[in-house]
C-alpha cells in the first residue's frame, strides 16, 4: 500500500511535536495555525500510515548505564546466525546492524558497569567461527538526531537491491537466507556435526560431488550423507568456506555458490580449494547439493 504523501503541514507538526510529544492537540493545532481536530487527524493519519512512532526514551547515564560502546564483528557465513541471536537476546544491546567492509555486523550497547560489558565480549568471543570483535567506547555522542532532517532533505534516491558481503562479492538480498542456510550446512558438513547437519537437511537429500574431486559420487539419504560428512572431517584439518560469488539457479536448485576453500589435510599439505555448489530446499532445509570443484592442494613448507 502506497502511503500518503508527506506536506509542509506535517513537516511543521513534527517539527513541533519532536521536543514535546505531549502537547495538546488545542495548543498543538495554535502553533500550527489549524484547529486542534486537524492537528489531531493528521498526527493519527501519520500514525496509521506507519510513517511516525512517539516512544519514551531513557537518559542512559541518569538510570545507571553508565558504559556506551559501538562494537564490531567479523565472522564466519555459517556462525551469523548464532552472533545475531546473541546480540538481538541481550538487553544491553540496543541496535545491531548488517554492514559492509571489514566487519560483518555492527551494534550499538549500554551497559551498567564494564564487568558486565566484559561478559558479553567473552561469549562472542567463544563463538565458534568468531573472528574479530573490536569495542569502542562512545566517549561523547556529538550529535543524537531524530532522523527527520534525513526524511525531508529532498528525494530519496533508488534502494540498492544488494549488499556486499565481501570486497568485490555482492549478494542479492532475496539471497541472503539461503546463503546462510547453505553456508551453515556446508560448515556442519566438514566438521562432521551431526545433530547441526540433520537439523539442517531433509530427510531425503540427496548430495552429489561430481568428478575430477577425489570424493566424487551420489549420496542418496542422510544416512550417506553423514558418512560422507564423517570422511570429510578425517581428511581435512581445518577447512574454511569463503563465498565469492551467488546467483539463482534453475530447478531443481534455488542457488549457486562460488567459493574458496582454503584448506590444511591431516597430513599437513595445505592449499586453496575451488567449487560451484548448487543448493535445493524444501521446508527450509537443504534437500539437494550438487558440487563441481577439484581440490588441488600444493605442498608448502610446514611451519
Amino acid at each position: 500500500m502506497n502511503e500518503p504523501p508527506m506536506d509542509d503541514l506535517d513537516q511543521r507538526l513534527i517539527a513541533e511535536l519532536a521536543p514535546d510529544p505531549r502537547i495538546s492537540y488545542a495548543d498543538l493545532g495554535k502553533r500550527l495555525g489549524v484547529s486542534g481536530m486537524t492537528a489531531a487527524t493528521r498526527l493519527n493519519r501519520l500514525r496509521v500510515a506507519g510513517l511516525l512512532r512517539i516512544r519514551a526514551v531513557p537518559e542512559f547515564g541518569r538510570l545507571g548505564l553508565i558504559s556506551e560502546v559501538e562494537g564490531f564483528a567479523q565472522a564466519e557465513i555459517a556462525t551469523m546466525p548464532a552472533l545475531t541471536d546473541l546480540l538481538t537476546r541481550s538487553p544491553y544491546v540496543l541496535e545491531v546492524n548488517r554492514i559492509t567492509g571489514e566487519f560483518d555486523l555492527s551494534f550499538h550497547a549500554v551497559f551498567p558497569s564494564e564487568i558486565i560489558l566484559g561478559e558479553i565480549v567473552r561469549e562472542l568471543q567463544t563463538l565458534d567461527g568468531m573472528r574479530r570483535v573490536v569495542i569502542h567506547h562512545v566517549l561523547d555522542r556529538l550529535k543524537r538526531g531524530d532522523g527527520w532532517s534525513a526524511v525531508f532533505v529532498g528525494e530519496t534516491p533508488a534502494e540498492d537491491s544488494t549488499y556486499e558481503l565481501a570486497p568485490g562479492t555482492r549478494v542479492p538480498k532475496h539471497l541472503e537466507p539461503k546463503l546462510a542456510a547453505a553456508a551453515a550446512w556446508v560448515d556442519a558438513l566438514a566438521k562432521a556435526d551431526m545433530p547441526r547437519l540433520r537439523a539442517l537437511s531433509d530427510a531425503a537429500i540427496v548430495f552429489e560431488i561430481m568428478p575430477p574431486h577425489p570424493s566424487a559420487g551420489l549420496f542418496d539419504g542422510l544416512s550417506q550423507v553423514e558418512r560422507q560428512a564423517e570422511r570429510t572431517r578425517r581428511a581435512y584439518r581445518r577447512l574454511w568456506y569463503r563465498v565469492i560469488g551467488v546467483d539463482d539457479a534453475n530447478d531443481p536448485f534455488a542457488i549457486v555458490i562460488d567459493a574458496l576453500s582454503p584448506v590444511e589435510d591431516n597430513r599437513g599439505r595445505v592449499g586453496t580449494a575451488f567449487s560451484r555448489m548448487a543448493f535445493g530446499f524444501a521446508d527450509g532445509k537443504v534437500a539437494r547439493v550438487t558440487s563441481l570443484g577439484h581440490m588441488d592442494l600444493h605442498e608448502l613448507a610446514s611451519t
